[in-house]
């Protein structure tokens, strides 16, 4: 397949890292083989370099390297020389996707359910994260300027009383935004409106015993409410009613039938299932909590910020919904410590063993790591996997371990040094754990890693 044109769509959850060292993949294999490249990015800076039409219908093969629901796919829906992979499939295996180019061009690639619910969590976890991460900023800057006392915030002012109040409102959009778009990734823009008051519903108390379920009754009624408006959209109906549906009957039926299932069904098992979770997190012994802090130091690092660390977010954020601070401050902590690790070991320890190219890819690993931005170690493990992987997971891990026995709680959503000002507890064990688990890298990394030539070397004989 010589001489090709391959097209590809970019995003992932932060709209960070991985959607554009996936397009910088995808753009230097296609030169590498000659072929024409267009990629468009959907990240946090927006819509970049947009596909239009031609490009589209020009296209041999159109990639789709995404984490979640990407906007405008109804123009992608005339095609079916669509591959689909995840950003990190493409940074990890961007070879293999051109090699297997011709034969995937040939067949239509769908989502099985539980990929279609994965990719709906993803969106919803993208859509809160800029809401969660504005106001824990705001609320940061109230606690560095006010006192802490038994868990209780006392602003300086009143300025700063009235920001702390904004960043509470903005910490309660969370669960309704997470439930929104996670309806939308799967039912489109006519699930957004009642799952947007759906959300809100079940992170308030309703009902004649006032229940509320937070953040998990928002991810089960996001899905409920997009899987109900997508097949709702299926039912045929006169055209003069086809146009009021989305605005106002899909709306209204979908809250007409969700909100008596919640009320009067399935708020009371959440509810005990919330209530369940709390006692059991809130009533750890050290040696559960030391497990737990494996577990989340584990999924944190395992791929550097891809499918298991978003497991991991879901968690923590739903613990932390339910007021547990542990496991987020810790899933914090552990986020940085890659990226701290590789830094410290190609700048500092090991700078013998790592080319000039892997040195620069050190400093940016540095500075992502201050704000707990994990993505950064991906430069190093597309490397050199084995080796950076089970090093990052094994340091991350005795980090979460430390972590969770040091009690570490933190009130912010995002993590690094730069959320320092949001650990409530613990604040000297975030920064010694996390620099516990970085050196614990750099030492595996000095003993296990070769210098660059006999690296590639031996990279290549072990493939």
């Amino acid at each position: 397949m010589n001489n090709k044109k391959i097209v590809a769509i970019c995003a992932c959850t932060a709209g960070m890292a991985h959607t554009y060292i996936a397009r910088q993949k995808i753009e230097n294999e296609a030169k590498k083989r000659g072929w024409d490249c267009k990629v468009e990015t959907q990240g946090a800076a927006g819509i970049e370099n947009v596909l239009t039409e031609h490009d589209l219908k020009s296209a041999d093969v159109i990639v789709l390297a995404t984490d979640i629901s990407i906007e405008n796919a109804e123009r992608l829906e005339p095609f079916k020389n669509i591959i689909k992979v995840s950003t990190g499939e493409a940074v990890k295996n961007t070879v293999n996707i051109f090699n297997n180019a011709e034969q995937i061009s040939t067949k239509i690639v769908k989502d099985n359910i539980g990929t279609e619910i994965f990719r709906a969590l993803n969106t919803g976890i993208s859509k809160f994260l800029p809401v969660i991460i504005a106001s824990g900023i705001l609320f940061s800057i109230v606690l560095m300027t006010g006192d802490v006392t038994n868990n209780t915030i006392l602003p300086s002012n009143q300025f700063f009383d009235d920001l702390q109040q904004v960043a509470f409102y903005g910490f309660a959009m969370m669960v309704p935004v997470l439930a929104a778009y996670m309806a939308y990734s799967i039912g489109g823009n006519a699930a957004l409106a009642p799952a947007f008051i759906m959300g809100y519903v079940v992170n308030n108390p309703i009902g004649v015993n006032n229940v509320s379920t937070g953040f998990i009754g928002a991810m089960i009624f996001g899905i409920l409410i997009g899987y109900f408006v997508k097949w709702f959209k299926t039912v045929k109906v006169h055209p003069v009613i086809a146009s009021v549906m989305p605005v106002m009957i899909i709306p209204t039926v979908t809250l007409l039938v969700m909100a008596p299932i919640y009320i009067y069904g399935l708020s009371y098992p959440l509810d005990w299932f919330v209530k369940a979770m709390v006692a059991t997190l809130k009533g750890m012994s050290q040696v559960n909590a030391a497990f737990l802090g494996i577990g989340i130091g584990i999924l944190a690092a395992l791929d550097m910020g891809g499918p298991c660390s978003k497991a991991a977010t879901a968690f923590t954020l739903a613990a932390m919904a339910e007021g547990v601070y542990g496991p987020n401050g810790v899933f914090r902590m552990c986020c940085a410590i890659p990226p701290l690790g590789l830094a410290i070991s190609s700048l500092i320890i090991s700078r013998s063993k790592y080319s000039k190219e892997e040195k620069e890819f050190g400093i940016t690993a540095f500075f992502l790591s201050l704000a707990g931005i994990t993505e950064g170690a991906i430069p190093f493990a597309a490397k050199d996997p084995k080796r950076v992987i089970i090093a990052i997971v094994v340091g991350t891990a005795i980090a979460g371990m430390l972590g969770m026995i040091s009690g570490i709680d933190s009130l912010v959503a995002f993590g690094g040094l730069v959320a320092l000002g949001g650990v409530t507890k613990g604040a000297m064990w975030y920064v010694i754990d996390m620099f516990i688990g970085a050196l614990i890298i750099a030492a595996i990394l000095h003993f296990t890693k070769k210098a660059p030539v006999e690296t590639e070397q031996a990279i290549e004989n072990e493939s």
